[in-house]
Order: C-alpha cells, then structure tokens, then sequence
C-alpha cells in the first residue's frame, strides 16, 4: 500500500474536509474518498463517520490516524537523512 494513503487519511481528519484535503494534495476530492476507502478495505473497518457536514475519526479511524501520522513523520525524517547524506 502506498503511503498517498496514509497522506490523505491524516489530511482529511486534520483539515475534517475531503474537500481541503484533496485541495491540499493536488487531487480531486472523488480521488480522496477513493483512496480513502480502500485503506477503509485494507484495514477491514470504517475509519470516518461522515455525516452532517462533519468529518470525525472512528475508534479504529483514531488507531490508524495515530500509526499513518507516526509513518509519515518517520518517512520526512528519512527524507531529510538521504538528502544530508548526498549533500556531503
């Protein structure tokens, strides 16, 4: 699986919009709920309640927004390593 997935499920629950969170990524808002459902599949459980104009998080929602979040900060520090590496 794709870390974009991680990246768009984090961003949905921060910003409570697919709106913005598809804003925010370049993508379409129908891409955002796409993948998002998939890691919903993945995962084997609804992650969002979604209704009434809000987005919150389920209790398996909050258990996987804790992990992807840790996954992305551990994929930006990486990033960062690899890039001071070739820059000695």
């Amino acid at each position: 699986m794709g870390i974009w997935k991680y990246q768009y499920f984090v961003d949905v629950i921060d910003l409570k919009s697919f709106t913005k969170a598809g804003k925010k990524n370049y993508v379409s808002q129908t891409a955002i709920s796409q993948q998002v459902s998939q890691l919903e599949k993945s995962v084997g459980g609804k992650l969002i309640n979604r209704g009434n104009g809000e987005v919150t998080p389920t209790q398996l929602g909050r258990i996987v927004y804790k992990r992807a979040a840790e996954m992305l900060n551990l994929d930006e520090e990486m990033q960062k390593e690899i890039k001071e590496y070739f820059q000695e």
